[in-house]
């Protein structure tokens, strides 16, 4: 009996090792032609051509996967984004920054199990809104649309990303 409990876990092992081959023995052809970001890409430009509200990217029109992967590529390969017209929907949230003197402004966008977050900053309209005065209540639900912009603050070698020009609407969950 010990014998063939051998026999079995060898012959399964031979199977887990040899199941993970391509066809023609080119593995890497294989991975190129479906890789995670090129079928993410494929989808977030099929997406954005069915906007009909002006913006390139409208992430209120995604899943929220697709939401969070959109986010994510546009934190990674921003310069794919530079003046895009983005659209997206999330809770509103106001950061001050002491060093700076200003307060920021964010549509904080989770994924589907709303466990992880990421930030995109907004400035709206032509920046002359007055926080806290014009601006909604922190996590509130927001839509804003805004042309995606790398800028960089006075004094500070970091490049950061926003949507400018943005306009603000507060909806309904």
């Amino acid at each position: 009996m010990k014998k063939v409990k051998k026999w079995m876990v060898l012959l399964l092992a031979a199977f887990s090792v040899t199941g993970c081959g391509s066809n023609d023995g080119n593995r890497n052809a294989a991975n190129n032609n479906n890789s995670v970001d090129k079928i993410i890409s494929e989808q977030i430009e099929e997406t954005a051509s069915q906007s009909g509200d002006g913006a390139d990217y409208d992430l209120t029109a995604m899943s929220s996967d697709m939401v969070y992967a959109t986010v994510y590529q546009m934190m990674t390969d921003s310069d794919a984004y530079i003046g895009k017209t983005i659209r997206m929907g999330g809770l509103y949230h106001a950061v001050y920054y002491e060093a700076t003197e200003k307060y920021y402004h964010y549509c904080i966008i989770q994924d589907a199990t709303a466990c992880c977050a990421q930030g995109i900053e907004f400035v709206w309209g032509d920046g002359d809104h007055v926080y806290p005065d014009d601006y909604p209540q922190d996590y509130a639900h927001i839509v804003v649309q805004g042309v995606f912009e790398p800028y960089q603050e006075d004094g500070d070698s970091n490049l950061y990303c926003r949507l400018n020009s943005a306009t603000l609407e507060v909806v309904n969950p």
